[in-house]
């Protein structure tokens, strides 16, 4: 193959190449200039790029922390509300106690007047009890009626209370040292009321009540001696209680 290069042209005939000379091709090469230009507005659009990809980031952030401050403001809001209300709930359940307080002091005078009032009537019928004789055969003492069996007459402890309960009385029941004095003296040796309770130093009165402080015993009683001394009884000698069995026979002092 032949090839003819025309240096000015910059063409080749035949079957070469047809290039345009050096001059020609200067006009289209680019410019550094320009290359630079383009290259920093790219840079510039990729920053702005950037920046408005953050912008956007940090503002679906901040739009989530305002949801969750908002949630969290919320939440405090409604405890303070329930707290305010739990509040003013027990200040209504405090005044109604106060009021229910009040009431209760109330009635608790009207009852401790009423008691007032009724130890007056007591004390009314048993001075007005002072002034009533006593029954025929009865002995009055303290203000007291009693009656003292016939001297020489005897019975069980159960028989001697039977009687005393046919007169509307029942047997003595000793409360002090002149009671216990005047009992003492009235017979050789006298049933008194008191008896023994479900145990063995449990000792009851007739009216159901209990022995209170030590009482009048002799020394070393009450024994049990042969274990059926359930019963009280007390002696012009010894001037003192001694538990015997309830079935023997002794003279027996009533009081009403």
């Amino acid at each position: 193959m032949s090839v003819t290069f025309n240096g000015k042209s910059g063409e080749v005939d035949g079957d070469g190449w047809n290039l345009m000379d050096t001059d020609n091709r200067s006009k289209y090469r680019c410019r550094p200039q320009i290359s630079v230009c383009w290259i920093g507005a790219a840079v510039v659009c990729l920053v702005l790029l950037l920046t408005m990809i953050m912008v956007a980031q940090n503002t679906s952030a901040i739009s989530h922390w305002d949801t969750k401050f908002e949630k969290l403001i919320y939440e405090i809001s409604k405890s303070r509300d329930d707290l305010r209300d739990e509040r003013d709930q027990l200040k209504i359940q405090c005044s109604n106690l106060t009021k229910e307080m009040e009431s209760l002091q109330s009635q608790y005078n009207t009852l401790a007047a009423s008691r007032d009032k009724l130890q007056e009537d007591i004390d009314m019928l048993t001075h007005n009890r002072t002034d009533k004789p006593c029954n025929h055969g009865w002995i009055k003492f303290n203000n007291k009626c009693y009656y003292v069996s016939p001297n020489g007459v005897t019975k069980t402890w159960e028989n001697s209370r039977k009687d005393c309960r046919e007169k509307g009385a029942d047997l003595v029941i000793i409360t002090t040292k002149e009671e216990q004095d005047f009992v003492s003296g009235r017979n050789g040796v006298s049933w008194i009321g008191l008896h023994r309770g479900e145990s063995e130093d449990e000792w009851k009165w007739v009216d159901g009540t209990g022995l209170v402080d030590h009482g009048f015993w002799q020394k070393d009683e009450p024994n049990n001696s042969d274990g059926e001394e359930d019963c009280v009884e007390v002696s012009s000698a010894a001037m003192a209680w001694n538990d015997v069995p309830c079935k023997r026979k002794f003279s027996w002092v009533c009081e009403d």
